[in-house]
């Protein structure tokens, strides 16, 4: 089956795009992670972002680094490069942010109005 691959941002951002970007930020953990990337302009070491994505996650008491940093390399950075939002070298332990400035606005609106969502709480239980 083929799967299609956005690149959010550009002039032809369509519906689909917008639904995709919405689902990607849903997610906490790649909420904290972009703006941890969006706060520094040089490539980010992995190792520091599991710590800031761990550090900054105090609804997850139980997950560890270990676990943090499974779910980024294997989860949510693949993601967020798929559509362009970040550059992610895998061989560099390395990630950063290149998003458009239009990725950048609703960011900011999440962060201001997304808690944790009824599935991530419930992950918890």
């Amino acid at each position: 089956m083929h799967e299609e691959r956005y690149q959010i941002g550009d002039r032809g951002t369509t519906t689909g795009q917008i639904s995709l970007l919405y689902k990607l930020l849903a997610d906490h953990r790649r909420r904290v992670l972009l703006q941890c990337l969006r706060d520094t302009e040089a490539p980010m070491p992995i190792s520091t972002l599991v710590t800031e994505v761990t550090q900054s996650d105090d609804r997850y008491p139980s997950t560890g680094t270990t676990d943090t940093e499974i779910a980024l390399h294997h989860i949510h950075l693949p993601k967020l490069a798929e559509t362009g939002i970040i550059e992610y070298d895998q061989s560099a332990q390395q990630a950063t942010y290149t998003a458009p400035s239009q990725v950048d606005v609703l960011l900011d609106q999440m962060l201001v109005t997304a808690g944790p969502t009824e599935q991530e709480t419930s992950q918890l239980e």
